[in-house]
């Protein structure tokens, strides 16, 4: 890989997937609460919602401070649990520019962005409020 800090989110993320899951435990769950919903099919198999109040929120703020790979991962992934915030941390960093029309596109139609969580490779996308996980 061309960038050393790239190479250390991608050894921690492969690190992090070989520990057995965390539990969340109550006032991390109560914060992702707040800013997420959560679908999952399985432990390492989750789609998390960031309400559209909270998509307006990030939005706005990366287009006053300018999109860095920094302010978007501490703004979208800190929240979720480890596993998972490690895995969106990942994929913003690598390359982060594939969530950045999905996170515009959310804030533009009033709808949520998504992470899309199989571990340990997290994917980006946006839905609208016609979503029933989109609230």
């Amino acid at each position: 890989m061309k960038h050393p800090r790239s190479a250390r989110i991608l050894a921690a993320l492969v690190c992090a997937a070989c520990l057995t899951a965390v539990q969340t435990g109550p006032a991390q769950a109560t914060a992702a609460g707040l800013y997420f919903n959560k679908e999952c099919v399985s432990r390492i198999n989750c789609t998390f919602y960031l309400r559209p109040h909270a998509t307006r929120s990030v939005t706005r703020y990366l287009n006053k401070h300018g999109w860095s790979v920094d302010a978007a991962a501490n703004l979208v992934c800190f929240r979720l649990p480890a596993l998972y915030g490690l895995a969106c941390g990942a994929a913003i960093a690598i390359p982060y520019r594939r969530a950045l029309p999905h996170l515009q596109a959310a804030a533009e139609d009033g709808g949520c962005f998504t992470i899309r969580a199989k571990l340990p490779i997290a994917r980006f996308g946006s839905v609208s409020t016609d979503d029933p996980n989109c609230s």
